[in-house]
């Protein structure tokens, strides 16, 4: 074997492998609709286009079973701190509005004397009324708010070229190592090859 063709095989062989993956990773998503070739009574289109119902009805109920449910989410509703933005927000909006009702007649200082007994009374027991409501409307929320049906719709509203960057945007580097790996592996194949000829010669 003369060393051209030793080192040509191997060379071969990691571009077969690479143009391998990549047209495994683009076919991925294309194409979009789909194609049929000579008349024939099958379509060649993308995985994800192809399956995107069932595939966002997967994701949908993955995210709701595993990753984040809506309990999680009520609760987070009763940290401390989103507690007290709200308390912050309804004590401003609430004194702003009682400030706003008290008489022009009414002397200044009997006027902040007002403010500040209700801006104390507001502050002390406005968590314990937020956590109730916060109580009793989540429980029908949670009946009621199907968070897989949620992602769902949101998937298949998009369009899927946006649903395509989407992804890229998270795993390109991922996709572009599985194009490489092709290649390396093409070319061990391609080196086995040459050692298998020179070998039996």
């Amino acid at each position: 074997m003369q060393w051209w063709t030793a080192l040509l095989i191997p060379i071969i062989g990691a571009f077969i492998g690479w143009i391998t993956n990549l047209i495994a990773v683009k076919a991925i998503f294309k194409p979009y609709e789909p194609v049929r070739l000579f008349g024939l009574p099958w379509a060649i289109q993308g995985v994800v286009p192809k399956r995107r119902a069932e595939l966002a009805t997967s994701i949908g109920e993955v995210v709701e079973k595993e990753l984040l449910k809506v309990e999680d989410l009520i609760e987070q509703m009763k940290s401390p701190e989103i507690i007290e933005k709200i308390v912050g927000s309804a004590n401003k909006s609430i004194t702003n509005m009682v400030e706003e009702k008290i008489p022009i007649w009414v002397p200044n200082t009997v006027r902040t004397m007002i403010l500040e007994m209700m801006g104390d009374m507001l502050h002390k027991q406005m968590p314990q009324v937020i956590n109730q409501i916060v109580d009793q409307a989540g429980g029908s929320v949670a009946e009621k708010v199907k968070l897989s049906k949620l992602v769902e719709d949101r998937l298949n509203a998009y369009d899927i070229r946006h649903l395509e960057r989407i992804i890229l945007s998270v795993a390109k580097r991922e996709l572009k190592h599985i194009e490489i790996i092709g290649g390396v592996l093409g070319f061990i194949i391609g080196l086995v090859q040459v050692t298998i000829v020179y070998l039996s010669t």
